[in-house]
């Protein structure tokens, strides 16, 4: 009975501790209110802390659109063994930007009501924020680095190094664990928009017939056309002076100004690789081949040496990698210097 009885009580920490004095990073996820959320937030830290953070203790920020009660945040907080925020998000940071068309909006959404999350708003707001206005927020100011990390997703290896070590030792911007098609229904004018701007900022543009750009990851060999593949970010890590910075900033808001996010159903993980392939190189951009991964029980990323997947749960076997539906394969495709 006295856990019925229990009066919760959280409050921010006031200060964020961090384990190394060369960079600042921290674990960031998007949450709801919803009781099944908190479950699969609370399974997902504790996977986390099991196979890597209790052995260096780096911070979590947590944003909401809802207010959470304080069970909610105790709850999730007291599995970490770093300091854990949750940040309240207003209509600035998740809603419609000043220039949207509500009427168009909700036209589109009954438009879309066939396609997966056609037919939400929550969804589109969401993809909106961690696409770019998540770079903007004050809780971000001072990280150096973020692991974006998904509620409910599982690592299933444990993870003996420091991958914001090895981002920071190795220079890298941006990482993945999974890269797969888009649907073509949910974004048909995303890949023109983003033309559009790239001719209009060449400047900042990695030349197509570079041997070290991304551009052969998004085109399809032979049409040269876009080909829907995108990294997933529902494990990303990254150097935030990649989203920081002027290229991505103006990148966002010519993308948030066009309306695609509400007009049709523009997702953050495509516009994330979008942005990587025009502004990066590809030895910038690095894939986990040694950190497991699965997704919804389906989607897993098993690392191929044994030294490694004898230690994990999941089955080299089963690993999404070389499915069809996969696109890990272009990118590991070997540049005309590695030939």
């Amino acid at each position: 009975m006295s856990s019925q009885n229990n009066k919760w009580i959280f409050s921010n920490p006031l200060t964020i501790s961090h384990p190394d004095p060369r960079w600042r990073a921290a674990f960031v996820t998007f949450v709801d209110g919803e009781r099944s959320a908190l479950t699969k937030l609370r399974q997902t830290i504790r996977n986390l802390e099991d196979n890597f953070n209790h052995a260096h203790g780096y911070p979590y920020i947590i944003f909401s659109h809802e207010a959470l009660s304080d069970e909610y945040k105790e709850l999730a907080s007291s599995l970490a063994s770093g300091n854990v925020t949750f940040e309240h998000l207003g209509s600035d940071m998740y809603g419609y930007s000043n220039t949207t068309d509500r009427t168009k909006a909700a036209k589109a959404r009954v438009d879309m009501k066939d396609v997966m999350f056609g037919e939400s708003e929550d969804y589109r707001f969401q993809s909106r924020f961690m696409a770019g206005l998540i770079f903007r927020h004050p809780a971000l100011k001072e990280l150096d680095y973020y692991w974006r990390f998904e509620p409910g997703t599982e690592y299933v290896c444990p993870i003996d190094f420091d991958p914001f070590q090895y981002m920071h030792a190795n220079k890298k911007k941006f990482s993945f664990s999974m890269a797969l098609y888009e649907y073509h229904e949910v974004m048909p004018t995303l890949y023109d928009t983003t033309l559009k701007f790239a001719q209009e900022h060449l400047k900042w543009i990695q030349p197509i017939e570079s041997k070290n750009s991304l551009w052969d990851f998004i085109l399809d060999a032979d049409s040269k056309d876009f080909n829907r593949c995108h990294f997933w970010s529902n494990f990303q890590i990254a150097d935030l002076s990649f989203y920081r910075s002027e290229q991505f900033q103006t990148f966002f808001n010519y993308i948030d100004e066009s309306g695609g996010f509400f007009y049709e159903r523009w997702g953050d993980p495509v516009i994330h690789t979008l942005a990587a392939v025009m502004f990066l190189k590809k030895e910038e951009v690095h894939f986990w081949e040694d950190v497991g991964y699965r997704v919804a029980n389906y989607f897993t990323h098993c690392p191929a040496d044994k030294k490694l997947y004898s230690r994990c749960s999941c089955r080299p076997d089963k690993n999404f990698d070389y499915d069809g539906y996969s696109c890990l394969r272009f990118f590991k495709k070997p540049t005309l210097e590695e030939l």
